[in-house]
């Protein structure tokens, strides 16, 4: 029998299913482990599912350790460089977040340029007679304008076969060329080209050093007046300080954002902006996704446990440490 250590008290019933005989380590629901109450439970784990930070600490303390499995796509909160040192393989879940995400993504996209969240607003606070009126709150279509994708991987995939079924024209930027892409009439652009030609820019790259601020202030002025951005990857790949000025001075017409630079703190300026659609880093909050997540977690450590190699491993080096 193996310990199985959950670092966050998420829907456990796919890890019940999948991992019968296994002793399974998980805090109650909605509460994480301390840091504290991490470096003693992983001390005879024989894998842990990251829903949190997982840094060189807990990596020494966990001597028995032989797999990290990330509770979805994104990694940059595991010590990926610490675990390689130590001989423990790092894996991730990034198929069962990709249709949630890429659904939010769209839900943002749409909610933006159709003004649903103020117009709900509106009908909740304000008389029906005032708000009423064929040539009242008028938003914009999304038949007929530019989509930019940053980051043409499952996710922007999803959300570039959105836009072009609703008659958009698609642009990606990516660092590879996507022949597939390609074919069905995306074109890859550079990145400042992308920002001036779009009318909505959707993010999907990871959260690396390279795409630290890689919407900085430079990018940001090259975005049309009328243009939204929309953000369910990393926080920490727009400068924030950036953005919120364009968005005060209505230099942009607005952005939807689901993911923020110092989470779970949001900041207080974006709340004041009424051009700004805010949700609490839940792309992949369905009950389908975390079953599923869960589901896919636990065949990555089934397979480690019976000594094969999981898939989507990201350090195949801590097979030489």
């Amino acid at each position: 029998m193996a310990k199985i250590v959950v670092s966050y008290g998420v829907p456990a019933q796919g890890f019940y299913d999948h991992l019968p005989g296994h002793e399974i380590s998980i805090p109650a629901a909605l509460t994480g482990y301390t840091k504290p109450e991490m470096l003693t439970v992983l001390s005879d784990a024989d894998a842990v599912v990251a829903c949190t930070a997982i840094d060189a600490d807990m990596i020494a303390a966990a001597k028995k350790l032989r797999l990290i499995v990330c509770y979805g796509a994104g990694y940059d909160a595991i010590d990926v460089a610490a675990a390689t040192r130590a001989g423990i393989m790092v894996c991730n879940t990034p198929a069962a977040v990709t249709a949630p995400t890429a659904e939010l993504a769209i839900a943002l996209l749409t909610g933006i340029a159709r003004r649903i969240v103020h117009l709900d607003e509106l009908l909740r606070t304000t008389p029906p007679q005032q708000v009423f009126g064929m040539g009242k709150h008028m938003g914009s279509s999304l038949a007929g304008q530019t989509l930019g994708i940053v980051g043409m991987g499952r996710i922007g995939s999803v959300v570039a076969d959105f836009g072009r079924f609703m008659g958009m024209k698609v642009l990606y930027h990516a660092r590879t060329p996507k022949p597939e892409r390609d074919r069905l009439g995306d074109i890859r652009v550079p990145l400042a080209q992308l920002m001036a030609e779009s009318d909505y820019i959707s993010l999907h790259c990871p959260a690396t050093p390279e795409t630290r601020n890689l919407i900085d202030r430079d990018m940001i002025a090259l975005m049309k007046p009328t243009a939204c951005l929309v953000n369910t990857a990393r926080g920490a790949v727009v400068e924030e300080e950036a953005l919120l000025e364009a968005l005060r001075q209505e230099r942009i017409a607005g952005a939807a954002l689901d993911v923020y630079p110092d989470e779970p703190n949001v900041n207080p300026a974006y709340l004041t902006l009424p051009n700004v659609i805010l949700t609490p880093h839940c792309g992949s909050n369905t009950h389908q996704a975390r079953y599923e997540m869960a589901r896919q977690a636990a065949v990555r450590i089934n397979a480690v446990l019976a000594g094969q190699l999981p898939e989507n491993l990201l350090n195949p080096e801590a097979l030489k440490a």
